[in-house]
């Protein structure tokens, strides 16, 4: 398939007959079937070994498939665990930005950061789920939206199985786009809406018709931030609308070579999956014990069925000592081989992502160790960060926010909790309670604010209690003179 660009859908004539034809066209391009594979690995099911059947040689020579064999399809789902861990490494515990300080509210000290509270509460969980699915697909998007009443910001994402993007041909940027969803694609009602810089469209499926040539235009389009009004004789009416500067739809990379996961990663999965798989098959099919019986050819298959039974019953069989004989003998699987293959596998799979296996940290590691194992993941998050830097610039600058906007990040690491305390303390004389309580292990971020907002109450109260004793020791004076 070409590329479906923002001057395609301008050149067109018939906006709808153009919509139906490129989701038809997207649907069925490399690219989408590409996002739905990485959708599926994501999910632990690798869809190169559920295809894969074994298969048995003819007398001809020509491959059949092999009813007989074992066909265990055992799926590694060490993806996500990469993915998971590479998310949360810089957005576990949320985003924060240069200007958070302290205030006084209502007598109660409180820690404020004005550019997180435009953004609201939501938006720490919704960078973290555009991230994921950037990783896992190489672009997500973000749509920023306003509710109906303006009271907080809304964030809602868009995955590559379900947004046709719209990039312009000369800028390279996002200048519109195409959501689509279905319960059933074909069997249920199609919805399709239409994103461009100045509003939105929404399109549905004909009643009962569910083929995408149905698709018809179902509302006019309309602006992005609408000011809603109630009263008691109209009820809710949009009583006027406001105009963004740009489309609000923010394109999130999974860094500078715009790979997935399953770009760096399939061939290595596929290899674990199978040598996984052909070992649990094998302990299926091969016998641990067999048999072979000379001087036999006596007998019938009855009887041979017979002598088989006991031997497997019974563990013991008579036969003629001077015509027949049986001997045992015992089968081992290539155990040892297949566990350093598969250890291999697994060590190349961190090692291509630039992940930070735990498993190869021993006990009581010192944090030089620590770091060093962290090193790549280290590179691999700079690249993530810058991306997710510009993407939140992006976001803010249409909010009109410009100062103050590149995020700090706080990343989530394994340590040696005694040592790094231990290094904390030693600098604490220089350091203030705040950068302290950031930088102690075992203190999340969040639990922060509340502890030194704790401190400031504490503080308050000594400070009135030694001003009461003082008032207290004046009377008593006065008194007694």
């Amino acid at each position: 398939m070409s590329i479906i660009t923002f001057q395609d859908y301008e050149r067109s004539g018939d906006k709808t007959q153009w919509i139906q034809q490129a989701l038809v066209a997207y649907r069925n391009s490399d690219e989408f079937k590409k996002a739905l594979d990485e959708e599926k690995y994501m999910a632990g099911r690798n869809t190169s070994i559920q295809q894969t059947v074994r298969v048995i040689y003819n007398m001809a020579g020509l491959p059949e498939p092999d009813f007989t064999a074992s066909n265990m399809k055992i799926m590694d789902n060490t993806i996500h665990r990469l993915v998971t861990d590479r998310c949360s490494y810089s957005l576990g515990n949320g985003v924060s930005f240069p200007g958070r300080h302290k205030e006084i509210q209502n007598g109660k000290t409180v820690f404020v950061d004005p550019v997180k509270n435009i953004l609201g509460d939501k938006f720490d969980r919704a960078l973290k789920r555009v991230a994921y699915w950037a990783l896992a697909n190489h672009e997500a998007y973000l749509y920023v939206h306003m509710g109906r009443r303006k009271q907080e910001w809304q964030y809602t994402l868009f995955k590559k199985t379900e947004f046709l993007p719209l990039y312009d041909e000369e800028t390279g940027d996002l200048r519109g786009g195409v959501r689509f969803w279905s319960l059933d694609w074909g069997e249920r009602p199609i919805t399709a809406v239409l994103y461009l810089e100045n509003g939105y469209i929404k399109y549905k499926t004909k009643p009962d018709e569910y083929s995408i040539a149905s698709l018809q235009q179902a509302e006019k389009l309309k602006p992005y931030i609408e000011t809603v009004q109630t009263s008691e004789a109209f009820g809710e009416e949009v009583v006027g609308s406001e105009t963004l500067t740009r489309l609000p739809i923010f394109p999130l990379y999974s860094g500078e070579m715009r790979n997935s996961a399953l770009d760096r990663l399939r061939d290595t999965i596929d290899a674990t999956d199978m040598v996984l798989s052909g070992f649990v098959n094998d302990i299926h099919d091969i016998p641990q014990v067999y048999w072979l019986i000379s001087g036999a050819m006596g007998m019938t298959e009855a009887d041979k069925r017979q002598l088989l039974d006991r031997l497997i019953l019974q563990h013991m069989a008579v036969v003629d000592g001077e015509n027949s004989h049986i001997q045992g003998y015992s089968q081992d699987i290539p155990y040892e081989a297949r566990e350093k293959c598969l250890d291999r596998l697994h060590n190349k799979m961190y090692e291509k992502y630039g992940g930070f296996d735990v498993h190869t940290i021993e006990a009581g590691a010192t944090n030089d160790h620590i770091e060093a194992g962290y090193w790549p993941m280290d590179e691999e998050a700079d690249d993530f960060e810058y991306e997710i830097i510009e993407f939140v610039q992006a976001i803010l600058e249409m909010m009109g926010v410009t100062e103050g906007t590149t995020p700090i990040f706080k990343r989530n690491r394994v340590s040696n909790q005694k040592e790094q305390t231990e290094m904390v303390m030693l600098a604490a004389p220089n350091l203030d309670d705040q950068t302290i309580l950031e930088k102690l292990p075992f203190i999340s971020v969040d639990e922060v604010d509340d502890i030194l907002a704790r401190k400031d109450g504490e503080s308050f109260s000594r400070f009135e209690d030694m001003q009461t004793d003082e008032e207290e020791e004046e009377e008593d004076e006065g008194g007694e003179a």
